[in-house]
């Protein structure tokens, strides 16, 4: 167990900062639609219509959403678990990413253990001072927003990934922008997505493929509903 503990807190502390920088795959922003037959009038809220396939990784509308705060749960499919997950989610006109209380871009769930527990590895696990691979913000001049959220002990198992996993929040722009009229459908879809398998580290130290795709994140697609301005 020490030596997968061992293994895996290196692979997931380089994966992690590998995600956050992936950001150049796909457009850096969308394209906004204005729906045929509408009034060209402002913008005051957003609406937003979420994805059906159950089956599918997904974002989803929280009930703490407002008329003009879109906050949105990653949640998996059913009957699949996981250590972790990061995306890399693009927008487009009319909106901008928002904060939560703490002034972070993204909330924790807290289904994920992000301390670790093997004191035998880390002395000071599970302390203030175990540092926890969780973090969000904006890249590509603020066109997209990059999240991770990963278990980083081996110790903790993988969890069911069939709930509300991680936060964010999609905020109406304040500012008047050019195609921002009511009735117009705004570009949101997530670039690149990947999570740390329930296996991740449980490897046998052979270099064979199986051995080496185990200590690889998996890629993943995250589907999205369609934000529409009100």
């Amino acid at each position: 167990m020490k030596n997968k503990t061992v293994l895996t807190l290196c692979l997931v502390g380089a994966l992690s900062a590998a995600l956050s920088g992936c950001g150049s795959s796909g457009s850096g922003s969308g394209t906004t639609t204005n729906i045929p037959g509408t009034s060209a009038t402002a913008s005051t809220g957003l609406s937003y219509t979420d994805p059906t396939d159950t089956t599918h990784w997904r974002l989803v509308q929280d009930a703490s959403s407002t008329a003009t705060r879109v906050v949105l749960n990653l949640v998996g499919p059913d009957n699949a678990v996981a250590r972790g997950v990061g995306f890399n989610l693009s927008k487009g006109q009319c909106i901008n990413f928002g904060t939560f209380p703490t002034g972070a871009y993204a909330l924790n769930t807290k289904v994920f253990q992000l301390k670790a527990v093997n004191v035998d590895i880390l002395p000071y696990a599970g302390t203030p001072a175990d540092p926890e691979l969780f973090a969000s913000a904006p890249i590509n001049g603020g066109a997209q927003l990059s999240t991770g959220i990963f278990q980083k002990d081996r110790t903790h198992p993988a969890v069911a990934v069939n709930q509300p996993l991680v936060q964010i929040a999609i905020d109406l722009a304040t500012q008047a922008t050019t195609g921002c009229n009511k009735g117009t459908v705004v570009a949101l879809s997530v670039v690149k997505a990947k999570i740390i398998p329930d296996d991740i580290g449980g490897m046998d130290f052979q270099t064979t493929y199986t051995s080496i795709q185990k200590g690889k994140m998996a890629t993943i697609a995250i589907d999205v509903g369609t934000l529409t301005t009100q």
